[in-house]
């Protein structure tokens, strides 16, 4: 036990060593797996959206600008006790404010609060479960058409029949793309460690000439490839979480109304325990045909 122990240490030592290589590698299999986890962060949201799409449908509720707010938060509430999904509601000085948030750069749009011209507004999520989901979407658009006060009910009723084309391209494609990325990057990462394990080549081989066994010279570079591995992972996560927190709600004005998500807590842990599997095997690999 003393003696793994020490070989352990050893393999932390071995990052501390030619620290620029180790950078740079480090560099690598992070960026590596970071593009690796944009990839797939994109692609869950565009498979999360199409199975979101299909499973209920929104309606933009739009009241005339000048029409009584009291009466205009009555109507959601009575909106609220009917057989929705959910709903979502924007005062006119909450919509100004989500627009001038939705804006990019220095445009100023507070001079509209005196004289605000922006209605009042309610997202509806109606759920498309069950038969005849189409003229089901129509009775409920023609519904909210009739409350007092509403300007415009808008949905697309071709998004049903999109959504559920998408939900079929895409459950078939989704697991082989995120396959061929995972092999993709894992071939990338396994071969810059394994150039980087090799640079030691010569003190593996001064240590099997002396009559070190191959478990004692493997152990220490598994340890610094694993950990080179996890490290890469780990930061590569970090900036990917980073990421989805800059661009969280970037989409999230009329009338997308997408929230990116981030990658479930499964997938995202995969990241750093799939580089250090990779580590480990391009560590062992790098130096096998030195010990034969």
């Amino acid at each position: 036990m003393r003696v793994l122990a020490r070989l352990f240490m050893q393999g932390l030592a071995n990052l501390g060593r030619n620290r620029w290589a180790q950078f740079f590698t480090l560099s690598t299999v992070a960026f590596t797996s970071f593009m690796a986890g944009i990839f797939l962060l994109a692609l869950y949201n565009v498979h999360l959206t199409a199975q979101s799409t299909q499973e209920d449908i929104q309606f933009q509720v739009y009241w005339d600008s000048g029409h009584p707010q009291q009466e205009v938060q009555e109507q959601w509430e009575e909106i609220k006790s009917w057989d929705i999904g959910g709903i979502n509601t924007f005062t006119p000085d909450e919509a100004l404010k989500s627009l001038a948030e939705s804006i990019s750069g220095d445009m100023d749009v507070s001079y509209l609060s005196r004289e605000n011209p922006l209605p009042a507004t309610a997202l509806v999520k109606f759920s498309l479960e069950g038969e005849n989901s189409r003229d089901r979407a129509q009775k409920m658009r023609s519904r909210l058409m009739d409350l007092p006060g509403v300007e415009r009910v808008s949905y697309n009723p071709v998004q049903l029949d999109l959504a559920r084309t998408w939900v079929r391209v895409s459950s078939g494609i989704f697991w082989p793309l995120i396959g061929l990325m995972l092999l993709i990057t894992g071939l990338v990462v396994a071969n810059t460690l394994k150039l980087n394990q090799m640079q030691r080549r010569e003190e593996v081989d001064i240590l099997a000439l002396v009559g070190a066994s191959g478990r004692y010279i493997q152990f220490p570079l598994l340890v610094s490839g694993a950990l080179q591995g996890f490290l890469g992972g780990v930061i590569s996560l970090g900036l990917l979480k980073l990421l989805h927190l800059t661009l969280e709600d970037v989409l999230y004005f009329p009338p997308l109304w997408i929230r990116i998500e981030f990658l479930p807590l499964p997938s995202a842990l995969a990241i750093p325990g799939v580089l250090t599997l990779v580590g480990i095997l391009s560590s062992f690999l790098a130096v096998r045909g030195r010990l034969r």
